[in-house]
């Protein structure tokens, strides 16, 4: 009961607050302010996202890495990263099978949506909020997001959605392999974990200490905003069957295996539950920008946003009442 309270106090009602506040605004927007309301509403989290893309999230990361301790173990983050996504895309294929009458576009959501989590979004908070983690554990939580997420997410999202099963398409290779530069260059979280390292280096003032540390939680807070305001803005519509299966492998399957396969080769602690909640977080908006830049199956990822959110209320006490064991 002390874990559930704990995670209560200081993970839900934080996040739900901030959420519930960018759900609220964008509401208010479209409810009274007309046209100009409507227009508001999705540009303010559009601008909100760039910001904290380029300056926000970035300064985070670096503060963050500047105070936290990374073990000799760090090298684990990677590995999980890359074997929750051979595992994600192992059971995707599983499931879908060869059935003809899945579209090639719904299969490549399908597959993203089964891999890639918002890793940063919400799962930076909830690392950064957790009494059991906090700010000195969040060097993993960088590496897993930089390797599962921004690698694994923009890099081989990209080829995935654009040469799918398989095909010796090389235009679309190269088609891809450009657009993934272009948006690992617009993402520039890799520079910032390395500027943090740089960081452990040198002596900063207390002042400007703090000022980065105000601006760092700032801009968490402004992340979860920005999703309260995406989140509303989302309808999905039509069967909910084939976006169940693909948050059941994210969320459920995986974490599973993940938390399963660390505790077998030794792993405990703070950096076991710190990967298993990172390969258990909510489907990613990444998906959704994947979908939109390579015109894939954006319903089926819109649902799987949807009910991937709500699955993590449930998910999340889960995996910190099992794994909390030191």
């Amino acid at each position: 009961m002390t874990n559930l309270s704990s995670i209560v106090t200081s993970v839900y009602l934080p996040i739900v607050a901030a959420v519930g506040s960018g759900i609220l605004i964008s509401k208010l927007l479209v409810s009274y302010g007309g046209a100009t309301g409507e227009r508001y509403s999705r540009s303010i989290p559009s601008f909100l996202a760039q910001f904290l893309l380029r300056v926000g999230i970035p300064i985070g990361i670096a503060n963050f890495v500047r105070n936290a301790e990374l073990s000799a173990n760090a090298w684990i983050a990677p590995v999980t990263a890359c074997l929750v996504i051979g595992l994600g895309l192992l059971f995707s294929s599983y499931v879908l099978g060869s059935r003809k009458s899945i579209s090639l576009n719904t299969r490549r959501s399908f597959q993203l949506s089964s891999y890639i989590g918002n890793t940063s979004y919400i799962g930076f908070p909830v690392v950064l909020l957790l009494p059991q983690l906090g700010p000195n554990y969040f060097g993993i939580a960088v590496l897993y997001d930089i390797f599962g997420t921004i690698l694994g997410g923009y890099g081989l999202g990209s080829w995935i959605a654009t040469r799918g099963d398989g095909g010796d398409n090389s235009n679309g290779f190269l088609s891809a392999l450009v657009r993934t530069s272009k948006l690992l260059y617009k993402n520039p979280s890799l520079i910032a974990f390395g500027v943090g390292l740089l960081l452990k280096l040198v002596e900063i003032p207390d002042l400007l200490s703090n000022i980065l540390s105000v601006i760092a939680w700032t801009s968490i807070m402004l992340a979860l905003l920005t999703m309260g305001m995406r989140i509303e803005q989302l309808s999905g519509s039509g069967s909910f069957q084939l976006p169940l299966k693909a948050v059941l492998i994210k969320m459920i399957a995986v974490p599973i295996l993940v938390g399963a396969l660390l505790t077998a080769t030794g792993f405990a602690g703070p950096e076991r539950l710190i990967l298993v909640l990172q390969s258990g977080m909510p489907c990613a908006f990444a998906t959704l920008v994947l979908a939109e830049n390579f015109n894939l199956d954006r319903a089926l990822i819109v649902q799987s946003l949807i009910i991937s959110n709500v699955v993590l209320i449930f998910t999340l006490p889960i995996w910190v009442i099992a794994l909390t064991s030191w």
